[in-house]
């Protein structure tokens, strides 16, 4: 709901944002220029930067948090040059805390930091400490004021959300090799990280990050398997096949979140060159079958606001994908 009215959005991640050693302030203001300019009403992106990298841990020349509990200004003066060039354009951010994988210092590098390196990025979800400093971070955020809008976070109706983790789960098989119930450690971790990030921010929505994992219910391999059996490349579906994800994937999961009265939202939506013969194409089948489930929002990754491809996923608004980023940010416009 945003001022008593349903809302619906579309737009793009750009993990990158946040990171000064991949984007320079002028190109911020850029990305949220072009993307306000096509249409986009929300922009994920991450808001970690953790360590300087090394073992596990990709470099980050640059972090946000060089080591644990000790932060680092300039790298903070990000986020709030984010949030005041997203609120200039009229667009809200989703506002990402952590990784499960290791690009700018996941949940390992917590680990690593804490029992050295190793030791099982999992254990981040049941260890003390790493639940203390995450907490410090998160709060820190909360409770920071903009050096250019003098807004504290918490009351920046420019962040649509919280999200607390990129991505939260466990490596394939990690639980049923332990004899745990397959999704209980995350769903544990989650349930007292929204609990505690509400006590201290009562005004924005959290997120949790998932990808879909499903662990209760309908317990055939279908379901089960993603979670903790091992499938190659998730479920490996041919390209003449991927029909197959509009009633087993993205019905199935949005009357999970419709019977909670919970919105939903397709967060990582995109396709990899080759995959199919045209992005387009296939990303309006996607976002077609997202709007007839009632999806609250959908985000492709990941459309540039220059002219950037990275030849798999990344592409930019002169290239083969555009008019379906267009089509759905058009509609989702009008339905809010």
């Amino acid at each position: 709901m945003l001022n008593g009215k349903n809302f619906y959005f579309a737009g793009t991640n750009a993990y990158y944002a946040g990171s000064t050693d991949v984007t320079t302030d002028d190109q911020i203001r850029t990305l949220f220029k072009v993307h306000s300019a096509n249409g986009v009403r929300v922009v994920r992106f991450w808001g970690f930067v953790n360590g300087y990298g090394g073992g596990s841990v990709s470099a980050t020349p640059n972090p946000i948090q060089p080591s644990l509990g000790q932060y680092n200004e300039e790298g903070l003066k990000r986020i709030d040059l984010i949030l005041s060039e997203a609120h200039k354009q009229s667009i809200k951010v989703i506002l990402t805390l952590g990784n499960f994988e290791p690009q700018f210092g996941g949940i390992q590098w917590y680990v690593d930091q804490i029992m050295g390196e190793g030791h099982e990025r999992e254990n981040f979800y049941t260890n003390d400490k790493a639940k203390k400093y995450y907490k410090q971070y998160v709060s820190t955020l909360v409770h920071r004021t903009n050096t250019f809008t003098g807004t504290q976070y918490k009351d920046d109706t420019t962040i649509l959300s919280w999200e607390l983790l990129n991505e939260p789960h466990t490596t394939d098989l990690y639980e049923r090799n332990r004899k745990m119930p397959p999704g209980k450690l995350v769903r544990d971790w989650l349930d007292e990280m929204s609990a505690w990030l509400k006590g201290i921010d009562s005004n924005h929505l959290i997120s949790s990050g998932e990808e879909g994992y499903r662990a209760d219910g309908d317990a055939s391999q279908i379901h089960n398997g993603w979670i903790n059996g091992g499938y190659k490349d998730n479920w490996n579906i041919p390209a003449s096949d991927y029909e197959w994800v509009r009633t087993n994937f993205i019905a199935d999961r949005a009357n999970i979140a419709h019977a909670a009265g919970k919105p939903i939202v397709m967060e990582e939506s995109g396709m990899k060159t080759g995959y199919v013969s045209s992005r387009s194409s296939f990303l309006a089948n996607m976002y077609e079958w997202a709007n007839d489930n009632d999806y609250a929002g959908t985000l492709v990754w990941q459309v540039y606001a220059w002219s950037y491809s990275d030849g798999k996923y990344d592409f930019n608004y002169q290239m083969d994908g555009a008019q379906a980023l267009w089509n759905q940010n058009s509609y989702m416009n009008e339905k809010s």
